[in-house]
């Protein structure tokens, strides 16, 4: 018997139930539910960031995660398994996709929100050492980079004003902040979804004062003489929907 590895799941009878069936088109979550299973299911989605992902978005978790089955949890439903390519019958390419949740939609995201609560947590913690150290907040949401093992959060304020930053965690990477100009360039790279990936240090003095570097899978920024410059190394190959990427 198959098992939720996420907590966010345990002792839901009607969930464990739907996990269970052999995919048989017959056990799923729809339009009139039980609304604490629907709730769970819509938390992920919303943690997931999949209701952002929709024609008008939701970003209000009150409008979202209310336990009742209806048109906007049918398309979020929808939008997230056309991404990841579930449809039924089971390994027909030409089978269709709806919005309903049966067991390989909920295998999925129970997967991706044990990857989403370790990112969260780990974004969490270097929230607190960032803002001990420098006053500066990062309490905006997780937000999950699709493709990777990873999720970033963005500066929510503290500290000095006017200086950009965000937090970024890769799974086996490590926690790193990206901060002022070196943050600026990164984000004109195309930050983590560009060549330079996930930072894997956090910025470093450079052999002067007022010159400082920081490290990322695909090469460096360096900040010199009141300029920045990106060297690139190898460019990440890290786009993988496959396992526990998201």
């Amino acid at each position: 018997m198959a098992s939720f590895v996420s907590g966010r799941f345990d002792e839901d009878a009607l969930l464990e139930e739907i996990l269970n069936d052999p995919d048989t088109g017959t056990k799923k979550l729809q339009a009139g539910s039980p609304p604490e299973s629907v709730k769970k299911v819509q938390q992920a989605l919303f943690d997931l960031t999949w209701t952002q992902r929709i024609d008008t978005p939701v970003s209000d978790r009150s409008q979202f995660v209310i336990g009742t089955y209806g048109p906007l949890t049918t398309k979020t439903v929808k939008a997230y398994k056309t991404h990841y390519d579930i449809r039924f019958p089971p390994g027909d390419p030409n089978g269709f996709i709806d919005g309903l949740t049966g067991p390989r939609t909920l295998a999925k995201l129970d997967r991706h929100c044990v990857l989403f609560d370790l990112c969260d947590a780990k974004l969490a913690g270097k929230a607190v050492e960032v803002r001990n150290a420098t006053g500066r907040e990062h309490d905006s949401p997780t937000l999950p980079i699709l493709g990777t093992k990873g999720a970033m959060r963005l500066r929510s304020g503290g500290g000095i004003p006017g200086i950009p930053s965000g937090l970024w965690f890769k799974k086996g990477l490590g926690t790193f902040e990206v901060s002022g100009p070196i943050f600026i360039a990164y984000q004109d790279k195309g930050s983590e979804s560009g060549d330079l990936g996930f930072p894997f240090t956090d910025q470093q003095a450079g052999d002067a004062p007022g010159r400082f570097f920081q490290e990322f899978e695909g090469g460096e920024i360096r900040f010199e003489d009141g300029q920045t410059f990106v060297l690139l190394d190898n460019p990440p190959n890290d786009i993988d929907v496959s396992g526990d990427s998201f």
